[in-house]
């Protein structure tokens, strides 16, 4: 009986020692100095061109590493790769940035390393023998400007001489004509601001010198400087504005106009437009052109007109113009008018030449 009640209080002295055995062996964590950096980044297949291009990524255990490195080129480039820092962001992540001026076509290819204390490098992604591809879009308005240039076989500049006038006649004999040249130099820029223009021109006619029929003619002139924008407001809406400054026989002049052109400047549309300079007096004129023979050019305008400073009613007439290109940069241009102010119809016409460079 002794020996019984001794192997039970053996027992239940044994048990609580048994609860805290542990069941199996301690699994105590890595240190942190074995932890590897890990980098989540998840690449871009394309970018616009001509903008900033940010690369993002999630680093975790970032401080086993010295810097966390992207590393990129041209696409196709066999140049050096262009190195920038990774930077800690206000949202907690990481990100780096490829200046726009870089991201340009066909593309740019890059790869992404930490630097480690020791001066060794770890790949995160991609590398330099296999770099990640980005491809660079350019934007809509990029590749018509591209197209268009290509129309313009590579020539952005040109220079344009043209001269023309009309003889309006007079029912009593009386002179009333006059001659106009200008010529200029425009540039395209093939954006919204698509052309500028610089030129210069002169104005030299007779009309009778007041309202009454029997008035003798009296000469007129001008010589001016101008400078002139196209706009392009859509692809097929246009905007010509042009300021003018000069003399004449009566002092200084200023003087302006502006045409409104729907269509393709270059193919078939329709123009509405107007100028006054100042002591010459209005015009305004409404154009139509179409490109049905090419590679001829042609057009029909009506142009109502107070040139060269008239003091009868305004002088009217119709016109037809050609133009033609020649060799790939010579255009050739030619017109036709008819029409009266005061009396029948007379002709008038003109001449002009542009060279594109």
């Amino acid at each position: 009986m002794l020996r019984m009640q001794l192997a039970i209080a053996l027992f239940f002295a044994a048990l609580p020692a048994a609860a805290q055995t542990p069941t199996g062996p301690a699994r105590p964590g890595p240190p942190e100095a074995l932890m590897h950096t890990t980098v989540l980044h998840v690449p871009p297949g394309d970018a616009p061109g001509g903008v900033e291009m940010r690369l993002t990524a999630v680093v975790d255990a970032a401080w086993n590493e010295v810097a966390l490195l992207l590393r990129y080129r041209r696409l196709g480039s066999a140049g050096a790769f262009t190195q920038r820092h990774f930077e800690r962001s206000s949202a907690g992540g990481y990100f780096a940035t490829v200046p726009a001026d870089s991201v340009e076509r066909p593309g740019i290819e890059y790869y992404i390393v930490g630097e480690l204390p020791d001066g060794t490098e770890r790949l995160h992604f991609a590398s330099r023998e296999r770099p990640h591809r980005v491809i660079v879009a350019t934007s809509r308005q990029v590749r018509w400007a591209e197209k268009e240039r290509r129309r313009l076989g590579g020539y952005t500049s040109s220079i344009n001489s043209d001269v023309w006038g009309h003889n309006f006649g007079n029912r009593h004999g009386n002179n009333d004509r006059y001659l106009r040249g200008e010529i200029d130099w425009p540039h395209h820029l093939l954006g919204q601001l698509y052309s500028i223009s610089v030129g210069y021109g002169f104005i030299a006619g007779e009309t009778p010198d007041r309202a009454g029929s029997m008035a003798e003619s009296d000469k007129q002139g001008a010589r001016y400087g101008y400078g002139q924008v196209r706009l392009m407001l859509s692809r097929s809406i246009w905007l010509d504005g042009r300021a003018v400054l000069g003399v004449s026989r009566e002092g200084f002049i200023t003087g302006g106009g502006g045409t409104l052109t729907v269509g393709k400047p270059w193919r078939a549309n329709v123009s509405i437009g107007g100028e006054y300079i100042q002591e010459l007096g209005p015009s305004l004129w409404i154009r139509l052109q179409w490109d049905t023979v090419p590679p001829f050019i042609m057009g029909a305008s009506i142009v109502q007109s107070d040139l060269p400073a008239a003091t009868l009613p305004d002088g009217s007439f119709i016109a037809y113009d050609i133009s033609y290109p020649l060799l790939g940069r010579i255009t050739l241009r030619g017109s036709l008018s008819f029409g009266s102010r005061d009396g029948p119809g007379h002709f008038g016409g003109g001449l002009g030449a542009s060279l594109a460079f």
